[in-house]
């Protein structure tokens, strides 16, 4: 594993996902800048952080709970890039650009779950007392 954690290609593309966003918002007319626009940046920025964040984790339950976010969070990012294509706020073009990358980023997030399993199964569920 490597100590300079700015080279981990997660954290790199979720970055360059942030920084992409940032620059889509910027360009978004008036009337969905500050809804749907904010929102989108404020979820790839989340998404950034919560990556640097899920990698320090060491603890096995507390890793899990981070990778299943991230998944909710990827997942929730794709479909609002959908909304703002549709609503016609980015071109067809850009959406598939930025698309590619969130899809990269699914990719290394599965890998990344893979990996976690391999190295920390994930804990068995505690059972609860029945009423």
């Amino acid at each position: 594993m490597t100590t300079d954690y700015s080279r981990v290609p997660i954290i790199q593309g979720s970055y360059q996902l942030a920084l992409d966003t940032q620059r889509l918002v910027a360009a978004f007319p008036k009337n969905y800048r500050y809804q749907i626009g904010e929102r989108l940046a404020e979820m790839t920025q989340d998404f950034f952080e919560a990556t640097v964040k899920a990698n320090f984790i060491r603890d096995s339950a507390h890793r899990w709970t981070a990778l299943d976010s991230l998944s909710g969070e990827i997942f929730t990012i794709r479909m609002t890039l959908r909304m703002a294509k549709d609503l016609r706020t980015i071109s067809v073009g850009q959406h598939t650009a930025i698309s590619a990358r969130v899809e990269d980023l699914h990719q290394q997030l599965s890998g990344w779950t893979k990996w976690t399993h391999a190295q920390i199964p994930r804990p068995k569920p505690v059972p609860t007392p029945s009423s």
